[in-house]
């Protein structure tokens, strides 16, 4: 169960057969009021979705609305049948709201507790067929508020679960949405902040409170500045929901003992996934512009108009994550623990005492230099930055790569100018490795478990023309064979001026490169149908992680040099006890193949098998059982290339994971491991049923998954993966 997200995800569920359970797992029209005859249809969903627009509203007494509704083929879909349809949730809602005076939404249709909700009573007639009119039961001009000169704003909920192929639900749902001014004349003010395109890249596809409201110009009609958490008391305006959840376990208060609750569901431990050599900053989403940029609403139109917004500050902006800094001084702050008061230290403003008629913008313009007092400067990531000027990895040649010999390497790092970088200035660790693979790597007689050689730059021979020449120490096994690759990688050290935090360093890592070779000829190779095969794309993890760096920054953005290392016979094996103390998950090692690790640290919480622990370097304990994954685990094309590498059967030759290094700790000739197939699938499916289904259908070493779920069949992974949304 996902329960820091479950108000953004359905709880993950997929089929009993075979013993696997706990699976991996609007339209906008601004304008005049009047009806107007629908234009072309909306073209059909690539996703199966329901197709509706909102075409229409006029504001009489009470308010109408012309909208269109098709099925997933384009077939008209009849609201009150779809509503009849209980059998399978049917819903079409609507909700109204205006943009007040102060630029943010006011509800006219509340509930008993004072909440914002759908309109009830209403009327639905067919005008044509797939065209439909509501007529809204509730009359908003009667309503204190009713402003015919504000923007206002129609929503549609329409929503019903559908039955996918292997017999698990899925849910259709669209939120069509209309900006409108009832005296009829054109909407000046908007308030598009942030597109649900860009929440997408990585919720996949967003719903709220079941699924079946997808798109931000929905959240924000009802979570405006007048929602309050009736059980805890927090805010639950949209800036504030938003930005809090998103800083999780980084939230200030949470850091104090706080845990930003609501209703039942806390956030304080959510992991947010944004990666920086700067350390004060990785995990919080100090990235603005991740959220606050241009994009796309559901219905994949422009969306944005307003972006800029975030860039005000105030105190009801800033405090949404800086929540225990004092602004007049004092020296404790209020915060929740879910609905109790906690009195915690604050951390005093870096600008002093506010004055009760000081204001906020007079230091903190919207923009400004970087690491300065501005919004965008006070939010500046260092890789972002003029700062970084670059680390450019080019490995030119590779000679005497061939069993038996130490190869030598060509190389030259430059800087974004192409200037050239020194190889020891201001903390400069730059690496080379080299290892080995026919289908997979192995490594097999290099380093132990399962590692390549790897060796320090920084005693290489300058060639005096901005190049380097490096031996490594170590030969290649003489009974290697297949594809050799070379790696390059590294980080050095930057310094940031921050007006805020002060002088500090900042390690920041260079892209890793790699070239191959055929260790039968030593002759380099090109053809990437001759490489170790290529299966996750880099650009889908950078979706959610920005920028993929790790190892203290020495590893960035390349699956490719990832693989080296996490490869089948890698384990964390050299990293625990060896004086025989227990150690914090009761294992004596655990597999750190890439796929197994990958696929284990992105299951996190939702693992049946916890803690999760990898034992890193100097015996660090990483435990990663509290990942809070923000999509469907079945979506598997979010990190894979495309279908054909994320599902059976596997690539002829694919190794078998180890699970104990034997006694050899560099031949992985003992090594005991599980068939590749069977650690592909249970590096997920880890409950003790899926252990029982593997144990029944892979013996004597012979898997016999393909049976059932080669892709095509009804349990292969195109169909048994599929999201619920």
């Amino acid at each position: 169960m996902i329960k820091r997200f479950r108000m953004f995800m359905l709880i993950i569920s997929v089929f009993a057969a075979m013993g696997l359970i706990y699976g991996c797992g609007s339209s906008t029209k601004e304008g005049t009021t009047q009806i107007v005859t629908p234009g072309p249809e909306p073209i059909p969903a690539p996703d199966g979705n329901l197709q509706a627009a909102i075409t229409g509203v006029t504001v009489n007494s009470p308010a109408v609305v012309t909208f269109t509704l098709r099925d997933q083929d384009g077939n008209p879909l009849d609201p009150n049948a779809l509503i009849a349809d209980t059998a399978n949730s049917g819903r079409v809602r609507f909700y109204i709201a205006q943009i007040g005076a102060d630029g943010t939404y006011r509800n006219y249709i509340k509930n008993g507790s004072d909440n914002p909700t759908n309109d009830s009573g209403g009327t639905f007639t067919t005008v044509s067929p797939g065209v439909y009119t509501y007529t809204f039961g509730t009359d908003i001009t009667k309503n204190p508020i009713y402003n015919p000169s504000l923007t206002h704003t129609v929503v549609a909920q329409i929503q019903r679960n559908r039955t996918s192929p292997v017999g698990t639900t899925f849910q259709q749902a669209v939120n069509p949405y209309f900006n409108f001014r009832p005296d009829g004349q054109p909407v000046t003010v908007t308030r598009e902040i942030v597109a649900v395109s860009n929440c997408n890249e990585c919720h996949g596809k967003l719903g709220a409170h079941g699924g079946g409201r997808r798109d931000t110009a929905f959240c924000i009609i009802c979570h405006n500045a007048e929602l309050v958490d009736s059980t805890t008391g927090n805010s639950i305006d949209f800036k504030v929901l938003i930005h809090k959840i998103h800083m999780g376990k980084r939230l200030p208060s949470n850091k104090a003992g706080g845990d930003f609750t609501i209703g039942t569901s806390d956030f304080g431990d959510v992991t947010y996934p944004f990666m920086s050599g700067d350390d004060t900053i990785t995990g919080t989403p100090v990235q603005c512009t991740k959220c606050h940029r241009q994009g796309r609403d559901a219905a994949g139109k422009n969306y944005g108009k307003d972006i800029d917004k975030y860039k005000v500050a105030s105190k009801a902006n800033c405090m949404t994550c800086h929540d225990t800094t004092s602004l007049d001084g004092g020296a404790t702050v209020i915060v929740k623990n879910g609905a109790t008061p906690l009195t915690v230290p604050a951390s005093p403003h870096p600008g002093g005492v506010l004055t009760p008629t000081a204001g906020c913008a007079g230091c903190h313009q919207p923009t400004g230099a970087e690491f300065g007092s501005s919004i965008t400067g006070a939010h500046t990531v260092a890789e972002q930055s003029s700062v970084f000027t670059g680390i450019n990895f080019q490995i030119l040649s590779v000679s005497n790569a061939t069993p038996g010999n130490a190869p030598s390497v060509t190389f030259k790092v430059t800087d974004n100018s192409g200037a050239p970088v020194s190889l020891t200035a201001n903390g400069a660790s730059f690496n080379l490795k080299f290892g080995y693979a026919a289908t997979d790597y192995t490594n097999n007689l290099m380093e132990n478990y399962g590692q390549p050689l790897s060796q320090s730059v920084s005693t290489a021979t300058d060639n005096g023309d901005g190049t380097f020449t490096m031996t490594f120490s170590k030969a290649i096994p003489a009974n290697a064979t297949g594809i050799g690759v070379v790696g390059m990688e590294g980080r050095k050290n930057y310094t940031v001026v921050s007006v805020v935090k002060g002088t500090k360093t900042v390690q920041i890592g260079g892209k890793a490169v790699q070239v191959y070779v055929d260790l039968a000829t030593g002759a380099m190779v090109s053809d990437p149908t001759k490489t170790r095969r290529r299966s996750v794309d880099i650009n889908k993890c950078n979706m959610c992680h920005t920028r993929l760096t790790l190892h203290g920054a020495n590893r960035v953005d390349s699956i490719e040099e990832c693989v080296i290392c996490h490869n089948p016979d890698a384990t964390d094996k050299g990293r625990r006890p060896t004086d025989g103390s227990a150690t914090a998950d009761g294992l004596t090692e655990r597999s750190i193949h890439f796929k197994t690790l990958i696929h284990g640290i992105h299951s996190g919480e939702n693992l049946s098998n916890k803690p999760f622990i990898v034992y890193g370097y100097g015996g660090s304990i990483n435990d990663f059982s509290d990942i809070t994954y923000p999509r469907d685990r079945r979506e598997c094309n979010a990190c894979h290339i495309d279908n054909t590498t994320s599902a059976l059967p596997l690539p002829d030759g694919a190794l078998g994971t180890t699970t104990s290094t034997g006694a050899k700790a560099n031949d992985n000739a003992d090594n005991v491991r599980i068939q590749p197939i069977t650690a592909t699938c249970t590096s997920c499916h880890d409950s003790a049923n899926t252990a029982t289904h593997v144990a029944d259908k892979v013996s004597s070493g012979r898997e016999t998954c393909l049976q059932c779920h080669t892709t095509g069949l009804l349990l292969g992974a195109d169909n048994a993966h599929f999201p619920v949304r």
